[in-house]
């Protein structure tokens, strides 16, 4: 769209995130809206707080809040007062962390070298009663049902994902079938035609490689 868009001419496409930024950078200057957040990510981010918390909403910050701090100090810990256990970032194709790693402080450079994606700075809390391995048949289930239908990796690999992973959770041939899931993310990471089909083994994996105990 940059060279070609509407109407045949360069077009401009911005996300709501970066338009609602214009109007403090106006009215007090780039290098104050720069003194906010840390590294390459500057500015603020409105963090949606969702799932099994207290204290649920919308809080702006600058980047670099630990995740931690989100959960807790803003979210107020769990709504059921069990342990959290886990937390998806990112949206639903991000990825699912598990305490180890909730010092992470909040930026998109920080979260990528966990192999996590900011996104549109949503989280999503779950308790230890969460059972990962159907979140993770979840994440599948999604995204057959929000596929386009254009590419096959997205289309016919995620609906071969759920499968795959009820197969694994009723320990049927679980290592064959444990390498076929991988296999079939790999083909949908590299060969999808957008995002969609891309991410959506993101939390799938992430759920296998932290809360593998919950697929037996």
């Amino acid at each position: 769209p940059a060279l070609e868009g509407l109407f045949g001419k360069p077009t401009v496409v911005n996300n709501v995130l970066s338009l609602s930024s214009v109007p403090i950078i106006f009215a007090e200057g780039a290098d104050y809206y720069k003194n906010f957040g840390m590294g390459k990510s500057r500015g603020t981010m409105p963090f949606q707080l969702a799932g099994n918390l207290k204290r649920p909403g919308l809080v702006e910050l600058g980047f670099g809040v630990t995740l931690h701090s989100l959960l807790y100090d803003y979210g107020g810990g769990s709504a059921t007062g069990r342990p959290l256990r886990a937390v998806q970032v990112g949206g639903p194709l991000g990825t699912y962390l598990p305490e180890s790693q909730w010092q992470v402080e909040m930026d998109y450079e920080q979260l990528a070298a966990i192999k996590g994606v900011l996104g549109h700075g949503g989280l999503v809390a779950f308790d230890d009663t969460v059972d990962m391995s159907q979140q993770a048949r979840f994440s599948m289930e999604f995204c057959a049902l929000e596929s386009c239908g254009k590419c096959t990796p997205c289309r016919i690999g995620s609906v071969r994902g759920v499968e795959v992973i009820d197969k694994i959770c009723a320990n049927e041939n679980r290592e064959s079938n444990l390498d076929l899931l991988n296999s079939l993310c790999d083909t949908m990471e590299n060969a999808s035609l957008c995002a969609m089909g891309g991410m959506t083994p993101f939390p799938v994996r992430s759920a296998l490689e932290y809360f593998g105990d919950d697929f037996k």
